[in-house]
């Protein structure tokens, strides 16, 4: 089963039909903004007014129509030219926002006016695709470039048109209907490795970005405490290297070098005598995190963690500090 998005694009008449009683011509409205794409003339308050109206749009449903003295008033204080985008898109919604201070309907203007470039702030997509942002204009704007991955990737011809065919698909697999449809479309989407990849992406990238292996294991240790100790086993076995490195340069690390080198490291004093079974029990919690058929505890694997930070992160420091 592959996930073909342009088929959504094809279905978003019949589902405007089926959930507003009619269809809409999106491709007519994007030809309506041409003058204002191509800086021939600023924005006016008809433009903003004709996506909210019922016979064109069904966005006054989400919405609510913008009050019309208000933006006439805003546009007439500010001469709003929409184009062109510039090098960092930030600054039009900015520009924008400033006239209609909703992201939503900001949103609808440009995808519009600038089809290829922008989408609709539809909170439906945000939650499909997974992107997140620490405002409203950063996350708008990470949905546009996420759509435009997809874009590219299923080959649509713009970043609107990928956002309606996700909105589509988005009805159409709707959660809790159970036509033969929607389970078929949900399990073309479920099983399209791409598409996993990038909604992945978007959860995993900024964990990865922020947190350390130690911190990132915390945080999975009751979610999954086997992956959570292997990432953790992981940091542990880098840590024993850098204290081989560290005391015993030129011992070979066979096969089996782990455990004789905490029996060496006790020897020598480099950790304490209670700290020597310590680190023998973190040993055997890795390994069995990394075998199949054993499966650490979330309190094996905080313990693991504890006894990591406490007695093995001081290894990972350069020679001329002092050690704890």
């Amino acid at each position: 089963m592959n996930f073909e998005l342009h088929r959504y694009l094809e279905r978003f008449p019949d589902i405007c039909r089926a959930k507003f009683g009619r269809t809409y011509d999106f491709t007519a409205l994007e030809k309506r903004f041409g003058y204002v794409r191509r800086g021939r003339r600023e924005l006016v308050t008809k433009d903003v007014l004709a996506l909210f109206d019922p016979d064109v749009t069904p966005f006054a449903q989400y919405w609510g129509r913008p009050n019309e003295k208000d933006v006439d008033e805003a546009l007439h204080r500010t001469r709003m030219m929409l184009s062109p985008v510039g090098p960092d898109p930030r600054d039009l919604v900015r520009k924008l926002l400033g006239v209609l201070h909703n992201t939503g309907i900001a949103s609808i203007l440009l995808r519009f006016i600038h089809p290829k470039r922008f989408g609709i702030f539809s909170t439906p997509v945000v939650n499909l695709l997974q992107v997140h942002g620490p405002n409203a204009v950063e996350l708008y704007i990470t949905l546009c470039d996420e759509l435009k991955a997809w874009q590219e990737h299923f080959g649509l011809a713009s970043v609107g048109e990928t956002e309606t065919a996700l909105w589509t698909f988005g009805q159409v697999a709707k959660a809790g209907v159970q036509s033969a449809e929607s389970v078929k479309a949900q399990g073309e989407f479920d099983a399209d490795l791409w598409v996993q990849r990038r909604r992945v992406s978007r959860v995993v990238r900024p964990f990865l970005k922020n947190y350390g292996p130690l911190e990132l294991a915390r945080i999975l240790e009751e979610e999954d405490p086997k992956l959570a100790g292997m990432i953790a086993g992981e940091e542990y076995e880098r840590l024993l290297r850098c204290a081989a490195k560290r005391y015993y340069p030129r011992m070979t690390l066979d096969k089996s070098w782990a455990e004789p080198l905490i029996e060496r490291l006790a020897v020598d004093k480099h950790i304490l005598p209670e700290q020597h079974a310590e680190l023998h029990g973190v040993w055997k919690i890795r390994n069995d995190s990394v075998h199949a058929g054993q499966r650490p505890s979330p309190e094996q694997v905080e313990h693991m963690l504890d006894l990591i930070e406490s007695i093995c992160r001081r290894w990972d420091a350069p020679r001329g500090r002092k050690e704890n």
